[in-house]
């Protein structure tokens, strides 16, 4: 019995922390201007994979070197990364962030899943009939010391290192 609740309480541990991982990169991420560049990705690099890091400095590149041969044309994220839905609440002239839930879905010692859900800031209840704008899910691994998100995944189930990885720019 209490080898099954010492397994329970490590797997409830790691559940917390990897949700707390999620929590932590939304609240720095707001704090940002939404765009990725170089300088942006040096300083969240410590949130995500190595695997998920090369795939944003390769469309770091991809992007300039779109920008250069089309410069007046948006490249693929000119609006920055989906990480979150864009915010559309505006109260006078303040935009206001979308309210954010976190639930863990599924969590293995070494992977997690947690559900990040985005819903219309109070501020803006009474002008839509959904609350619920939309619903991500977030994968993480965990490296020797910590949670790392190694991928989000969209509702309509693609994730963000297919788009990432793809051939046509």
């Amino acid at each position: 019995m209490s080898i099954f609740l010492a397994f329970a309480s490590v797997f409830a541990q790691a559940d917390s922390e990897a949700k707390l991982t999620v929590d932590k990169f939304y609240k720095f991420f707001r704090t940002r201007n939404g765009q990725i560049s170089t300088h942006e990705l040096n300083m969240m690099k410590g949130w995500f994979t190595p695997q998920l890091t090369q795939l944003f400095r390769n469309e770091i590149q991809r992007e300039a070197e779109f920008s250069r041969k089309h410069p007046d044309e948006k490249p693929y994220f000119g609006d920055g990364f989906p990480f979150e839905p864009f915010n559309e609440c505006v109260v006078g002239e303040q935009i206001i962030m979308n309210s954010l839930e976190f639930k863990e879905l599924k969590t293995e010692p070494n992977k997690s899943l947690i559900e990040a859900k985005f819903f219309i800031p109070k501020e803006c209840e009474n002008q839509v009939k959904e609350k619920l704008i939309d619903t991500y899910k977030i994968e993480l691994l965990k490296t020797k010391s910590r949670w790392l998100i190694n991928d989000w995944i969209f509702p309509d189930g693609k994730r963000l290192t297919e788009i990432l990885k793809r051939e046509k720019y």
